[in-house]
């Protein structure tokens, strides 16, 4: 027997288990396959460490440009690289360069040979290898993508251009999702309601916004003269420009029409994914996605399960408070595990003890490229164990309960909230 940290994780290690958020290409022939390790690792996450460490954006585009010798861009790289290779995004990274290609950590002495390995696997098979093989992952939510390989991933509609589009080409885009033809804000409607339920009938298992990148994430109640007045200058604005430059709906309008899908997502008994707390990148507003903005919708649409993305870090503890007092509000750890490996371990120790266990989702890798989510699959398994141990420790349950509730947050919890196969 060894300590209550090492006897969970050796149960949680032997989980095959649900990822509630991916961005992976959607089928594993889309990948790149002009690429190499540096410019495929650094598509997202790790990139913004190491931008906010001092990397020139200009001597970024140098780093990822896979015509430049690799040697030679690891060397500009590297004193960024070695400054943040503590955060939870450098962590991963390292883990998929053990545990996948059996490279000691990305140095170096090592570039070299991790490309070589990384590169052999572009040939195919890597889906499996990682997903299945060494992730032991059931399946993944894909995010957008609605021609997703079933084999791997079922599909959450993404409501961004249903809610703010930006130019023609969009309103395009969602009314021939729709089979509508839109001339006026009626058929607007109509296109947004019937874009999701073709998107429900093509598989999605779910709704999802990422609306924070763009605006605050309130909500408000407007009139239809209000809405209608706003959608007809944004629809002339459009035309006028043939979609070149594009334009912004009105706020009235965005707020109209997030009720309306709200409306139809209550209706079809859809789970939405909201992205709350911490935004990719470097800069933006992040008082935009302060999930307390969202109360209103909670109390207008209690039927309507709403899933927190990413902890809603650095708001974790309002998260909590969400979760708790509203039956409809759910927390999910999807890209928590690597913003702040120890922020997911104290949070989970503290819902433990303040949110009922049936509202926590355990895993969502989050990456733009497969082998990411297999070092992200390893500090959640990691991080939700010494999570529990610690309540083991503490004597709030025991080890079989612990093991439990692991089974719980991995499995049972997604698998009920959006519909997914067992």
């Amino acid at each position: 027997m060894g300590t209550p940290f090492e006897e969970i994780l050796g149960f949680v290690e032997t989980l095959e288990i649900y990822d509630t958020h991916e961005h992976l290409p959607h089928r594993e022939d889309a990948r790149e396959r002009s690429t190499d390790v540096l410019q495929e690792y650094l598509k997202c996450y790790f990139s913004s460490d190491l931008q906010s460490a001092g990397l020139r954006r200009t001597d970024y585009q140098a780093v990822i440009d896979p015509r430049r010798p690799l040697a030679e861009r690891w060397r500009l790289v590297e004193p960024y690289w070695q400054a943040a290779r503590f955060t939870g995004y450098g962590q991963a990274l390292d883990i998929v360069a053990r545990g996948l290609y059996g490279v000691d950590g990305i140095t170096g002495a090592t570039i070299e040979r991790l490309n070589e390995r990384f590169q052999a696997t572009l040939a195919g098979g890597q889906y499996r290898r990682v997903l299945k093989e060494k992730s032991r992952i059931r399946l993944s939510i894909l995010d957008a993508n609605l021609d997703c390989d079933p084999e791997y991933f079922r599909s959450a509609y993404n409501l961004d251009l249903v809610v703010m589009p930006r130019n023609l080409g969009d309103v395009e885009q969602v009314a021939g999702e729709a089979g509508v033809r839109v001339a006026c804000f009626d058929d607007w409607l109509e296109a947004c309601r019937g874009a999701v339920a073709r998107a429900e009938a093509r598989g999605a298992v779910c709704l999802k916004t990422a609306h924070a990148y763009a605006r605050s994430l309130a909500f408000e109640r407007w009139t239809r003269a209000q809405a209608e007045e706003a959608f007809n200058g944004f629809f002339d604005a459009i035309h006028r420009d043939s979609g070149s430059m594009g334009a912004i709906p009105g706020k009235p309008l965005q707020d109209f029409v997030m009720h309306w899908v709200l409306q139809e997502a209550d209706r079809r008994g859809r789970t939405v994914q909201v992205h709350t707390g911490i935004l990719e990148g470097t800069g933006n507003y992040l008082a935009n996605s302060d999930p307390l903005a969202l109360s209103n919708l909670f109390l207008q649409y209690p039927d309507v399960k709403f899933d927190l993305f990413h902890i809603g870090y650095p708001w974790q503890q309002q998260v909590g408070v969400l979760a708790k007092n509203f039956p409809n509000v759910f927390i999910d750890m999807c890209w928590a595990h690597i913003v702040s490996p120890t922020a997911s371990v104290v949070a989970l120790a503290e819902w433990v003890g303040c949110v009922p266990l049936t509202k926590i989702s355990a895993f969502g890798g989050d990456y733009s490229f497969v082998d990411g989510v297999y070092g992200h699959q390893a500090i959640a398994r990691r991080n939700v164990s010494r999570s529990l141990a610690r309540t083991v420790e503490e004597g709030v349950m025991d080890i079989d309960a612990a093991k439990a509730t692991a089974r719980m947050l991995f499995i049972d919890n997604p698998r009920r909230l959006f519909g997914l196969p067992a």
